[in-house]
């Protein structure tokens, strides 16, 4: 991994813990940690501090004209709700983007390949990486167009659940759960429950009822 003196951790207030674990575990990993620093001082990065580690807060962020030219050859860590800071950030001249989702063992390993000086990401990999974002962000907002109770069910069904046992569970009717089934297919826009569960394990999104401890891995 590259020198971690040379790593700046930018957060915002209520992932400091995060960006601080973050840190850590770089430590451990090189010969000395990186800090940390406040989101509002992203706009005064230079090379002088380094490698720019910026940490996106649960639905992205708006960026400053400032904050986009501090961007160059940075590392973007987020997750889908944030895909068009991502996205944005990327085109700016971020080097890479990391989904925060990941497990954070495999996180650090994808870190310390991000931040190797000698690692390089060419053209074509940025333009793929968007392209994947892209569409993994119009995912999540689909999924996140359900209501609890369809999202409920869509739980119920990513777990193996037929409509019978649905029914059971939630207190309801065979046939309502029937209705409920072909609200989901419309709004996801998908043919089939298989379809409609892959989009769901693609998406990373936890259940507002009922956490799956989903993870999508690289984007």
């Amino acid at each position: 991994m590259t020198h971690s003196s040379t790593v700046t951790v930018y957060t915002t207030r209520r992932d400091r813990g995060f960006a601080h674990a973050l840190a850590a575990g770089i430590s451990d990993r090189a010969d000395s940690g990186p800090h940390t620093a406040d989101m509002s001082l992203l706009e005064n990065h230079t090379s002088e501090h380094g490698r720019a580690l910026v940490l996106l807060p649960l639905g992205g962020v708006d960026w400053q004209v400032k904050e986009l030219s501090a961007l160059e050859g940075s590392v973007l860590i987020g997750d889908l709700s944030g895909g068009h800071s991502l996205i944005r950030g990327l085109a700016a001249g971020a080097h890479t983007a990391l989904n925060s989702q990941l497990p954070f063992a495999s996180l650090l390993d994808e870190l310390q390949t991000a931040l190797n000086p000698n690692s390089a990401q060419p053209a074509h990999d940025t333009s793929s990486l968007v392209q994947r974002i892209r569409l993994r962000a119009e995912e999540f907002a689909r999924i996140s167009s359900l209501t609890d109770r369809e999202f409920e069910i869509m739980g119920l069904l990513y777990g193996g659940s037929n409509v019978d046992s649905i029914a059971r569970t939630a207190h309801i009717a065979p046939t309502t759960v029937r209705a409920h089934i072909r609200s989901i297919l419309q709004k996801l826009g998908v043919h089939s429950q298989l379809e409609a569960c892959g989009m769901l394990r693609r998406s990373g999104h936890d259940t507002r009822r009922y956490p799956l401890e989903l993870r999508i891995g690289r984007f």
